[in-house]
């Protein structure tokens, strides 16, 4: 394959993944999976989005790409025990601290603004908010996910 036509298609792989993203958003909202600080925030998140494509296509490579059979096996209902804020709950404090340690070793951080308990909580309240969804529309959010995964992988095969 020549290198305009891998250029070409390049961009429009890009282009189609943060449409996919963009659409995904769409659809939590629609659904109210997300909560209220998010959706005020996400005309911000959107054009966050469109202004680092490439560092998000980075990143999704490098993390979302690998750990895809993770995210493909993902169980939201697993997230139950992190409900319980005691002070002898390992799971949140563990995923208090995996999240600090993602927040610091990612260069541009579209968290910032929000510390680890706020993050978690976040985490949280889309968990609550996911048991509302009827199957239709849960299947309809992993074909999205399995749809961006694709994209991914076919930018991989690209370079």
């Amino acid at each position: 394959m020549n290198l305009d036509l891998k250029l070409n298609k390049f961009e429009i792989l890009v282009n189609n993944y943060t449409d996919t993203i963009s659409s995904l958003l769409d659809l939590a909202v629609d659904n109210k999976l997300v909560p209220l600080k998010i959706i005020l925030g996400l005309p911000l998140m959107k054009d966050y989005i469109i202004k680092n494509r490439i560092d998000i296509l980075e990143y999704g490579i490098k993390y979302i790409l690998s750990n895809k059979e993770d995210i493909l096996n993902f169980n939201i209902n697993k997230l139950d025990e992190l409900d319980e804020d005691s002070d002898d709950n390992i799971s949140r404090q563990e995923c208090m601290s995996n999240i600090k340690t993602i927040k610091s070793n990612t260069p541009i951080d579209p968290t910032s603004n929000f510390d680890s308990n706020e993050i978690l909580d976040i985490i949280i309240q889309i968990k609550n908010n996911s048991k509302k969804l009827d199957e239709f529309t849960v299947q309809m959010i992993r074909s999205y996910v399995e749809l961006l995964l694709l994209i991914l992988e076919q930018i991989k095969k690209l370079f």
